[in-house]
């Protein structure tokens, strides 16, 4: 059983040049509970994925270069639990904007434990901007 964790993040400012600052704003940990369709549909996270039909929103992408510190910290976690236990459990790290979740039509989603952060991300648009959002993900199993 794959379980989902990562973090919604905004760039909540910017630098100088443009250069977005990504923060840490939501813990997806405790709100997505296993991969589902939904999870397979959006990150490619699941068991079954890859015997499935078609191809995930943002399967593959890994980690993006410039992590709010929320992110490498949970990544340092990972990173230190793997150096004593060995790798293997964590896994499929990748990313999208919310501004290419949002142009999923809702009916795709097939269950509501998405509905939360979507929401949640939603309003984080509204006050950041579609492209100033954006979910980082990975399984753990």
């Amino acid at each position: 059983m794959y379980f989902i964790e990562g973090w919604i993040e905004a760039a909540t400012w910017l630098k100088e040049d443009d250069t977005p600052v990504w923060s840490g704003v939501v813990d997806l940990g405790p709100l997505i509970d296993v991969a589902d369709e939904d999870s397979e549909q959006l990150f490619g996270l699941s068991k079954v994925y890859r015997e499935k039909q078609g191809t995930a929103l943002a399967a593959s992408r890994g980690l993006p270069a410039d992590p709010s510190v929320a992110l490498r910290q949970a990544l340092d976690c990972i990173h230190e639990h793997e150096k004593s236990h060995g790798s293997g459990e964590f896994g499929g790290y990748t990313h999208a904007l919310w501004s290419e979740l949002d142009a999923l039509p809702p009916a795709n989603l097939t269950g509501d434990q998405w509905h939360l952060p979507f929401t949640l991300a939603k309003s984080l648009a509204n006050k950041f901007g579609r492209d100033r959002v954006r979910f980082v993900v990975w399984y753990n199993w």
